[in-house]
């Protein structure tokens, strides 16, 4: 049997896990071609000479209530090899752990699993800093409108801040191409405002631009809130750091959007018979598992699709696109949360036009994601120690067993010998253009 070696469980009981196959498959794995992990010094090197701006150290100074906005638990950014740097350079500046506020940017996440915000934040600092968990429904402060009139909510923390610094990744995102950068800031908006921009901007679709007026006018909402300054991580699929960039995000932002392009670039599946997708470092549950998906839609109709996900947060939660429920109910989520951001002339006008005799548009998904055709089925492969027990889900089918996931390959593909599969190692980083 050939052996390959993966890895699973991000935050929680992070493992290896090994899938084995019949020496006349035709395997192959698309690793990211990412440099080599960078040391605590080459990390420090880089904080040191941010871009366009001084160093944090420098900015600090006179600084009393400083924040610090990273992402959340949904992000596979390892933030506790990143903070230490920080709060350090906060501390020569004369302010002590005890007065840095993290805040953690859930957007429309819900609450986060302590055990693995302690992982993600570091033991050490999630004792000694106040941890703030966003919040999306509980009370925000409106400080203003940006240029797309749309009314800027956030966390009340921020707004007696003199500093705000964040820590996060680059991900590739359905919505606005790419994650990181001023979307951050989405993180710690109010409910209302995180639905003015993804129901008033359209979704890219994945095709990975971030040339779209949902980042334009996120990023506004940045400055406005006063996060000028971003470290910006790229990680390899083992979540082991292997770029940092930071300063002003908007003067880097797209040249590390390149090196996510360039360095995580990966092929289609082509004539694939299985086609396996592992979700890590994004399995923490099945909502942000679908973020490495897109290997599998991209697949032959005829493939045997397989993602591994460890779900140890379950079904997980998601505001605006709530996973588990039945496309009626999510179609009035739809209409309704669009109703929410109108203003009645608004309302009035979409009245007048569903009476007139014109056809109404057909429904599109909130998220703007690619849905898959009615008979497709998924397979995910929970390796031993993850959370089986998920709700029924149309066309997914949870298999615990390896042995048993390869009968099922070999059933479906009665006729083949020499099976051609394809692996992404950790689909939820590459980019794939289907």
């Amino acid at each position: 049997m050939q052996e390959f070696e993966l890895r699973t469980g991000v935050w929680i009981n992070d493992r290896p896990v090994k899938l084995n196959f019949p020496n006349e498959w035709d395997v192959a794995v698309y690793w990211p071609e990412t440099p080599p992990p960078l040391s605590d010094d080459e990390i420090s090197a880089r904080l040191v000479q941010p871009i366009g701006q001084p160093p944090l150290a420098e900015m600090a100074a006179g600084k009393r209530r400083p924040i610090i906005i990273v992402d959340d638990m949904s992000r596979p950014t390892p933030v506790f090899r990143i903070l230490p740097f920080l709060l350090a350079d906060l501390e020569s500046a004369g302010i002590p752990r005890a007065d840095v506020r993290i805040i953690v940017a859930t957007g429309t996440h819900g609450a986060q699993d302590e055990q693995a915000l302690r992982a993600k934040l570091g033991p050490e600092i999630f004792q000694s800093c106040q941890v703030i968990v966003h919040n999306d429904l509980a009370r925000a402060k409106l400080i203003g409108r940006t240029s797309f009139d749309t009314p800027v909510y956030v966390n009340p923390e921020l707004v007696n801040a003199d500093l705000i610094v964040g820590v996060g990744g680059i991900y590739p995102q359905h919505s606005t191409g790419f994650g990181g950068g001023g979307k951050l800031a989405l993180g710690v908006l109010g409910r209302k405002s995180i639905k003015h921009l993804h129901l008033r901007h359209g979704s890219v679709g994945g095709n990975y631009s971030t040339d779209n007026n949902f980042r334009r006018d996120v990023t506004e909402m940045a400055q406005m809130m006063g996060l000028r300054s971003i470290v910006t991580v790229h990680i390899n699929g083992r979540m082991e750091i292997v770029n940092v960039v930071a300063g002003d995000y908007t003067g880097y932002y797209d040249e590390a959007v390149r090196f996510s392009l360039e360095k995580y670039d990966a092929p289609l599946p082509g004539d694939a018979d299985v086609v396996i997708a592992n979700a890590y470092p994004s399995d923490i549950s099945y909502t942000f598992m679908r973020k490495a998906n897109r290997p599998v839609l991209c697949a032959p109709t005829d493939a045997t699709k397989i993602m591994i996900s460890s779900n140890h947060a379950g079904l997980g939660h998601h505001g605006l696109y709530p996973q588990g429920k039945s496309e009626r109910w999510l179609k009035f989520k739809n209409r309704w949360d669009r109703i929410s951001i109108m203003k009645p002339r608004q309302i009035a006008m979409k009245i007048l036009k569903k009476l007139s005799p014109r056809k109404e548009k057909s429904y599109i998904s909130l998220s703007g994601e690619a849905e898959p055709p009615d008979d497709f089925t998924l397979w995910i492969y929970t390796p031993q120690g993850g959370c089986t027990n998920l709700p029924p889900l149309k066309g997914v089918e949870v298999v615990d067993d390896w042995n048993r996931m390869l009968d099922i390959v070999r059933k479906n593909h009665p006729s083949k010998e020499r099976l051609k599969v394809r692996i992404y190692p950790c689909a939820s980083l590459q980019c794939i253009r289907c």
